[in-house]
């Protein structure tokens, strides 16, 4: 009976990892073709989380910005997972289904100096708006399921940066991050009990029922960025860009009053349901001739600092690790109206789950991305990305040193070795205009 209450319980309290699509997919359809390599590249309201002193470009670009001026994006983005794991002896392993992406990307980027009579000092805001706005899910680290894909393009992201143009050849800027956690508070009351017998396996049985009430909070959560962008050539650019962790809890209680022969049942719950780590980018951009350009960036990811999803012993931070990821991109313009662009972007996993209870799963990603744009007026441009997403097959064996007993080595859902891997085909296609 306690088992079965805290299981209602548990069910009302079920969320999903938060954070937004720029973390997996891109920030917009132009990012997402460059694979994310993107931290010199300045200019557009993605820069507001890329690299926030992009938002007020040096050189040539700052120079068309004098006397002030709007922009607006609005972007649409879809992504489908496809993904597979399965036992040594060919069955399927069960993982918790990974949903596809979608939703609606909207931004903009605007001048401050009028209103301050600051030249240079522009502002910058991104937002992505999924198809459910809150919905997230919280299960045992034990339970095979895809830890960095299930649900983090699910939720309402965004992204606000201001950054100053110092000189023609060096901007800064800063910016945040909104995420959002949640206090949860379930109490119950045991209305009836009864003991039944089922027909089919002629087993007894205790039934309850139970009145349930929740109260939940929404917190919103900051998280800082800093950017500076360095033009030194009419051609070329340096970019280098902190961000600070993001760390998004969801906790809580629940009580359950009036249970026969117990009294009153409950617990306290607290779950990690996003985390991203610190990270470190520095990016270069350089024009190699009039219509081609290219960019390099190199990201460094303080995953080592990472929390398993339900904060507790079963994995501890030993799984994770930091890693370093670079992304290439490169943007193609071969008449006046129409650009090309690509990207590669190898993303290794951060998690190893080292053969013991942990199933959560992840792997080394290379990132493919390509694009269009199609400039459509002077002040007005459509772009069409794709992206694909290969995640390179991982095995899985469990280590019976690593188990309290062979009870629990045999029970556990990964046992004996498993392998998976998968890929994830996503797209976004947006307009952008200028006033």
């Amino acid at each position: 009976m306690r088992r079965a209450t805290c299981t209602v319980a548990a069910l009302l309290l079920s969320s999903r990892a938060l954070a937004g699509p720029e973390d997996s997919l891109g920030a917009s359809p132009r990012s997402m073709a460059l694979a994310g390599s993107y931290a010199a590249r300045p200019g557009d309201s993605a820069a507001a989380y890329y690299n926030p002193a992009g938002l007020a470009p040096g050189r040539a670009l700052g120079e068309s910005e004098r006397g002030g001026f709007f922009e607006g994006s609005f972007a649409l983005t879809l992504a489908h997972p496809t993904l597979r794991a399965t036992r040594s002896d060919g069955a399927n392993v069960g993982t918790a289904s990974t949903p596809d992406t979608a939703g609606i990307t909207l931004g903009t980027r605007f001048s401050l100096g009028r209103l301050f009579h600051v030249d240079g000092l522009d502002m910058g805001v991104h937002v992505f708006l999924p198809s459910h706005l809150f919905q997230w899910s919280i299960r045992p680290d034990d339970d095979p399921q895809w830890a960095l894909l299930t649900d983090r393009t699910q939720v309402l992201s965004a992204h606000g940066g201001i950054a100053y143009r110092v000189t023609p050849w060096l901007s800064v800027g800063v910016g945040l991050r909104l995420s959002f956690g949640v206090q949860t508070l379930t109490k119950g009351q045991v209305t009836s009990l009864s003991l039944q017998t089922d027909p089919v396996t002629g087993k007894s049985a205790v039934k309850t029922g139970t009145q349930l009430g929740t109260d939940a909070e929404v917190f919103a959560r900051v998280t800082p960025s800093t950017g500076v962008l360095l033009t030194p050539t009419e051609r070329s650019r340096i970019g280098l860009v902190y961000r600070h962790k993001s760390y998004v809890d969801d906790w809580g209680n629940t009580r359950i009053s009036g249970v026969p022969d117990i009294g009153d049942i409950g617990y306290t719950h607290h779950y990690a349901h996003f985390f991203e780590p610190s990270e470190v980018t520095v990016g270069v951009g350089y024009d190699l001739t009039s219509v081609l350009d290219v960019s390099f960036d190199l990201t460094w990811n303080r995953w080592s600092e990472a929390l398993s999803t339900n904060r507790n012993d079963l994995t501890g931070s030993a799984i994770w690790g930091d890693t370093w990821t670079p992304a290439v991109g490169a943007r193609l313009r071969p008449v006046t109206r129409l650009a090309i662009m690509a990207g590669y972007r190898f993303q290794r996993s951060p998690l190893d789950n080292f053969g013991g209870p942990s199933n959560l799963l992840d792997a080394d990603r290379h990132v493919v991305g390509l694009g269009f744009e199609l400039t459509l007026t002077p002040n007005a441009r459509a772009t069409l990305g794709l992206q694909s997403t290969s995640l390179v097959t991982r095995t899985e064996t469990k280590d019976a040193r690593l188990f309290a007993s062979d009870a629990a080595l045999q029970k556990n859902a990964g046992y004996p070795s498993y392998s998976y891997g998968g890929h994830v085909l996503g797209s976004a296609i947006g307009v952008e205009a200028r006033w």
